[in-house]
């Protein structure tokens, strides 16, 4: 009976053993994270940037990083090569958190020499608290050590992802590497699209204080201090995205508009403090920002916007400069403060 046992145990230990050497050895053949091999620049399959991002930073040859969140995510990294002279990978993350961009960025400058990064300091992240910040990297996809790669190899969900790239790939359903992420081309942009994907809020009855939301923006700042201190050497290009004048409608009816421009002040103050810190705001293009046929809703913006954002940031005409910030902030708020919000209904009801 021992022996029949053993040999029962035995077996279901082999069998075990070899479904796990067959889940490891596709996992490492088809590679969907690119954990181990480069990705073919001109036909793969991307469906998970927290994931397959951390195979870019690894595997492509760059200078420049670009960062953010699903508003960064319509930019082609060609673009900046050709206007920064340089090589870029974008490392964007939906509703991404700070801390993400943190490992994001440790992860890229401990393989690469990274002498440029541009991120987008979305006014909604410098407002959001950390506890409510997302923090979903696979911390062992972001870091050199070969020995902790059994989450991955071992994986259900990552097999599962697997056969799905050699679905996808077999079907002919893939994108070049410059399309990665790329999701304006799915989306529809116009004032009716715009209007359609905003809630507008119900007229709050109470106005929050200037300072109401600097605590929480500081605490966001503190980790973005961190990268200007422990990369002295490495340009930080920071840009505000052109949030529509319905973000603006947005902060009049819940009475944050104050309590918003307070934060915008207040973080560029902080950032143009550093000699390797830049800030680009394209809050303040009111001819974008007005034209809701350039968004998705209050404030995702379509590709050919910010196409003409990333030849803008290599210039100074959005440059906010210890010199002239309060001025362009003070003038936005001006024109935001004294905006025909009920207009845009009218000419769309009209």
């Amino acid at each position: 009976m021992k022996q029949e046992y053993r040999k029962w145990a035995l077996g279901l230990l082999a069998a075990i053993t070899a479904m796990l050497g067959l889940c490891a050895a596709i996992v490492i053949v088809v590679d969907p994270f690119f954990h181990y091999r480069t990705p073919d620049p001109e036909a793969e399959v991307w469906f998970e940037q927290r994931c397959q991002t951390a195979g870019l930073l690894r595997s492509q040859d760059y200078e420049t990083v670009l960062m953010g969140t699903s508003l960064a995510a319509n930019y082609r990294p060609l673009w900046f090569d050709a206007y920064f002279d340089t090589k870029t990978v974008k490392a964007t993350f939906p509703n991404g958190g700070f801390h993400e961009f943190s490992q994001a960025l440790d992860y890229a400058c401990e393989t690469h020499d990274v002498k440029r990064v541009i991120f987008g300091l979305d006014p909604n992240i410098l407002v959001r608290s950390v506890e409510e910040a997302p923090d979903q990297l696979p911390a062992y996809l972001y870091d050199t050590n070969p020995w902790n790669d059994s989450p991955y190899l071992l994986n259900k969900d990552v097999l599962v992802r697997a056969l799905y790239v050699v679905r996808e790939k077999a079907a002919g359903n893939t994108q070049a590497l410059q399309d990665a992420f790329v999701w304006d081309g799915n989306v529809f942009f116009s004032k009716e699209l715009a209007l359609a994907g905003y809630k507008r809020p119900e007229i709050g009855g109470t106005v929050l204080p200037e300072d109401a939301l600097l605590g929480v923006c500081d605490e966001n700042l503190a980790v973005v201090k961190t990268w200007l201190e422990e990369h002295p050497d490495t340009e930080f290009i920071f840009y505000y995205s052109p949030y529509s004048i319905l973000f603006w409608d947005k902060m009049a009816r819940m009475g944050q508009t104050d309590a918003m421009f307070a934060v915008l002040k207040h973080a560029t103050e902080e950032l143009l403090a550093y000699d390797n810190a830049k800030v680009q705001c394209f809050l303040t293009d009111i001819d974008t920002i007005t034209d809701l046929d350039n968004y998705a809703d209050h404030i995702h913006v379509a590709g050919r916007v910010t196409w003409r954002m990333s030849k803008a940031m290599a210039g100074t005409e959005h440059l906010l400069t210890l010199e002239n910030y309060e001025a362009k902030l003070d003038a936005l708020r001006e024109y935001v403060l004294n905006y025909d919000y009920e207009s845009i209904w009218e000419d769309q009801n009209g």
